[in-house]
């Protein structure tokens, strides 16, 4: 749970990644029965260490909590949570938390120190091959000297850690459920948050139910219901008959029917998100630069905001978007296709003589498989011969990291050339070093770069905060001009659908939203 309190850090930009809707809360005392909410894609896992995608860390943050978390979706501040306080050495390399007391998980299992370090050491751990694993190599140990004392040492000074702590995968799970359910646990998960797991039947709802005995402020709906509805017009149709209340991703050509509409609103909200396809450069054809930067100017990108998206959308000028930490900006990428042609013959005079296998998810980013549709026919018309699938996104998770999940090689072995994929994550170290560090299990294109890695670790290490975003600046221009392994495409506008008389949506730019201060208005 993203919570409100008071420890100020330094703040992550406030223009893309803020928006609570605070058309006033409803008071405490009222009770809401229910609140369903309607989004693309099915969750995968409600295990937090192995969760990597939102519509699963958006359930994720209402059942669990972390030792700190961010105040709200200005991102303005790392406040308390399950460490009720907590101090940095001299050093920057040993971190002291102290925990809440009398705090249970839903199961009965106390928190305490051990149950913090037992999460820690399972993240951490080359058994469980999180895929989040990565961004714990600088802690060196957890150990728990006190039953509410945690110590985290570092090998090096991290900044950043703080910040890693605040991540959904960050969450504390009971150990108790984790030892009784094992591999299961993802589908039995008990956390201490404001809402206690209750069902998940896979491809038609999960649903969670208020936590009575949570520490923070009660939830305000009794319980939350979650539903996969992959087609666009039927999220709308759901919201129009009052079967939802709210509904991500609405389809930019349906936002008209919101316009005097006496029963439904559009909320148009920030985002920190990006759409690219990534390139597997351990293969041909994208293991020759060239051919990389071929794709990039084959690609009319206004074309997709204009056509494709109806301006809901914009025009990439870095690899970050507009607002989110650390964002350098350049230049677009422009659009030739002679220029595309002639870096392909270069490459290939008799042509590319193979398929491109471009893969693509349908529903889970804003007209994610139309967006492809059009990058294909751009690719046919400078002449790379492609094919192409599109994948449910749970299927689609699942055999992207097939072969390579926690083994940290970097491989893209998937099978296929380009897939489509988005990244919303605010924080710069972690936004870059998962796809362009060599080795992390993340980076599925096989990109490896010492330079980069080498400004990755100097970043890592550097306190100064001005000075560490710099550095991330740097990386930045590096990779936008060479086209390494990634090829923008557009940066997302958040289009959510509500009930008129929903209030109190906490959305966040990284596409997370919480409902724990949300009314529905009925």
């Amino acid at each position: 749970m993203r919570q409100p309190a008071s420890f100020a850090v330094r703040p992550l930009p406030a223009l893309a990644l803020a928006l609570t809707l605070l058309c006033g809360f409803a008071p405490a005392a009222h009770a809401q029965a229910s609140l369903t909410y309607v989004q693309g894609t099915e969750i995968d896992t409600l295990d937090p260490a192995v969760s990597r995608s939102t519509p699963s860390q958006i359930v994720i943050s209402h059942l669990f909590s972390r030792l700190v978390a961010w105040d709200g979706p200005g991102f303005n501040k790392i406040v308390p949570d399950l460490a009720e306080s907590w101090s940095v050495s001299p050093d920057g390399k040993l971190w002291t938390f102290k925990l809440r007391q009398g705090v249970k998980f839903h199961d009965g299992t106390p928190l305490d120190a051990a149950a913090v370090k037992f999460n820690l050491d399972r993240i951490r751990s080359a058994e469980l091959g999180s895929p989040n694993r990565a961004y714990y190599a600088a802690v060196d140990a957890v150990e728990a000297p006190e039953t509410h004392v945690v110590t985290i040492s570092t090998k090096e000074p991290s900044p950043t850690l703080l910040e890693i702590l605040t991540e959904e995968w960050s969450a504390i799970s009971s150990p108790t459920a984790i030892k009784k359910h094992g591999r299961a646990y993802g589908r039995n998960p008990v956390g201490t948050g404001p809402y206690v797991f209750k069902s998940w039947v896979p491809n038609e709802r999960a649903e969670i139910t208020r936590n009575p005995d949570y520490f923070g402020d009660a939830g305000k709906p009794e319980r939350l219901v979650f539903r996969p509805v992959p087609e666009n017009a039927a999220r709308l149709i759901e919201l129009q008959t009052g079967n939802a209340d709210v509904a991500a991703n609405i389809a930019p050509e349906l936002t008209a029917e919101f316009k005097g509409n006496d029963k439904i609103e559009l909320v148009q909200a920030p985002s920190a998100f990006q759409v690219f396809f990534e390139l597997n450069v351990t293969k041909p054809p994208f293991d020759n630069v060239q051919m990389r930067k071929a794709v990039n100017l084959a690609i009319d990108r206004q074309a997709i905001v204009d056509k494709i998206l109806l301006g809901y959308g914009r025009v990439p000028t870095s690899p970050f978007p507009e607002g989110t930490q650390g964002r350098r900006s350049l230049a677009a990428h422009k659009y030739d296709p002679d220029e595309a042609r002639r870096l392909i013959t270069a490459a290939f005079p008799n042509g590319y003589p193979d398929v491109v296998t471009m893969w693509t998810p349908s529903g889970r980013y804003t007209k994610d498989r139309a967006t492809a549709e059009a990058v294909q026919g751009y690719l046919n018309a400078v002449g790379i011969k492609t094919d192409f699938k599109v994948w449910e996104w749970a299927s689609y998770q699942k055999e992207l990291y097939r072969s390579e999940i926690g083994k940290g090689t970097g491989k893209g072995s998937n099978g296929a050339n380009m897939w489509l994929l988005g990244t919303g994550i605010p924080n710069a170290d972690i936004r870059l070093r998962r796809k362009l560090s060599s080795g992390d299990p993340s980076n599925l294109t096989g990109y490896s770069n010492p330079v980069v890695d080498g400004l990755l670790a100097k970043a890592a290490r550097e306190m100064n905060y001005d000075k560490r975003m710099e550095t991330y600046g740097e990386i930045q221009r590096v990779v936008w001009e060479v086209a390494p392994n990634t090829i923008p495409l557009f940066d997302q506008v958040q289009l959510i659908g509500q009930r008129k008389g929903v209030k109190g949506l906490d959305i966040y730019s990284d596409e997370i939203v919480e409902f724990h201060h949300a009314t529905s208005g009925r």
